[in-house]
């Protein structure tokens, strides 16, 4: 399914250009990272990106900031206003915010709630513009994870003049919600305020969200067959729940298809143990899982974790059938072994394989390495379908990781 792109034209007004996008068949991060990254004649197509939205966290604001970061460094201007409804906005999507204004860029993030709790402030409403021209997106996207990549939702697009009248009063709008000397429920953002904002629990963090979240279950009935059908969609980046249970790991659909991790794997402590980086522990995938099982003999095997200077950097679990592997790789799974002691319904399971000697363990390695681009892909927290993500740049002495889909009878 494409985009269209139509034009209208109104009696004798400019005209503009409509596009309705649909997630996750499009992914609403991309388009975002995709305008801010826009050149026409070798500069920056839009000069603002203005945007206000309900809620926001971290794997939201971590999605664009990259992109956020090069549009400010090239002179660009971003004007956020947030919403603290229901405390679903973290504090860590919030830091992110102010980490890209402490380093002098011209962002400033207001933030929005009514104490009347009758009134939420709901909008998802972004504006690129630069003298000329202005695209304007409405619709249903958040500023978080999912609201930017796995979500089913929708938006509309107008691009027009600056001057547009549709444009013109979305801007004024926008403009409305960060003005606090005529609008007492917003308030600029500063690291004080947020830090009083999180004592005063008007928002949470993203453990506190996560618990949250894994407590209130009366939306997802649990008992009987499922009256609904399951996306294989991922989640994206900050996953909700803990390792080992929940619905994290299950991405099973009436296709008969799994999500699975692949990893080539540099092994350590005499070729017995297997380290990952915190980064990949810690995304929606493994999902910080503080157990995984073999899926060679069933056993369960703790997962520990290697330090420098006071912080986690390696997740760690034995794994002595490495020992004698040439070339070992990897799968890990999510399963259903309620017989596995670990007090779940679902574990991580892992498979090892020696890709010189196993005609499974070859196709895992072929298929990582036919993911690596050039230059490689070094950022952990970018894992995908798409390409291989090297822990290193050299990768003779990396690990290499990509999600991957298996079907049922074990064929990727």
């Amino acid at each position: 399914m494409e985009h269209r792109l139509v034009e209208v034209r109104i009696e004798n007004h400019e005209p503009v250009s409509l596009m309705f996008i649909v997630q996750p068949i499009s992914n609403f991060g991309c388009l975002i990272c995709n305008e801010l990254d826009s050149e026409e004649n070798g500069r920056l197509q839009w000069q603002t990106f203005e945007f206000a939205v309900a809620w926001l966290n971290l794997p939201g604001a971590e999605r664009f900031k990259d992109s956020a970061k090069g549009f400010l460094t090239r002179g660009g201007r971003i004007r956020a206003t947030v919403g603290l409804d229901f405390s679903s906005t973290s504090f860590e999507g919030l830091s992110c915010l102010l980490a890209l204004e402490r380093e002098s860029a011209d962002i400033t993030t207001h933030v929005f709630f009514d104490e009347n709790r009758a009134c939420t402030f709901h909008p998802k409403v972004f504006i690129f513009c630069n003298t000329v021209r202005a695209r304007l997106f409405v619709g249903s996207n958040n500023m978080t994870g999912a609201g930017l990549e796995t979500n089913v939702e929708a938006a509309l697009s107008v691009t027009g003049a600056y001057d547009n009248e549709t444009i013109c009063v979305a801007r004024q709008t926008l403009e409305m919600w960060r003005d606090e000397k005529n609008e007492a429920r917003t308030r600029r953002l500063t690291p004080d305020f947020l830090g009083e904002l999180l004592e005063r629990g008007y928002v949470r963090t993203e453990e506190e969200i996560r618990a949250r979240r894994k407590s209130d279950t009366g939306s997802r009935p649990s008992q009987g067959e499922p009256l609904f059908g399951r996306s294989t969609t991922r989640p994206a980046r900050a996953a909700i729940g803990t390792g080992g249970g929940g619905s994290v790991g299950e991405h099973t659909n009436s296709s008969g298809l799994v999500e699975v991790l692949l990893m080539r794997v540099r092994p350590r402590r005499d070729g017995k143990q297997l380290q990952i980086s915190m980064l990949v522990h810690k995304a929606p995938f493994v999902n910080s899982a503080e157990t995984v099982v073999s899926a060679g003999d069933g056993s369960r095997r703790e997962v520990g974790y290697n330090e420098a200077r006071g912080i986690r950097n390696t997740a760690r679990f034995e794994a002595p059938e490495m020992e004698g592997m040439t070339n070992p790789v990897a799968r890990f799974q999510w399963v259903d072994r309620s017989d596995s002691g670990t007090g779940a319904d679902r574990v991580l399971q892992f498979e090892l394989f020696d890709a010189d000697k196993s005609s499974e363990g070859s196709k895992i390695y072929n298929k990582l390495n036919d993911g690596i681009g050039t230059p490689p892909v070094t950022n952990l927290e970018r894992l995908s379908h798409e390409a291989t993500v090297l822990s290193k740049s050299d990768r003779m002495i990396a690990q290499w990781y990509r999600l991957d889909s298996l079907s049922v009878d074990g064929s990727s």
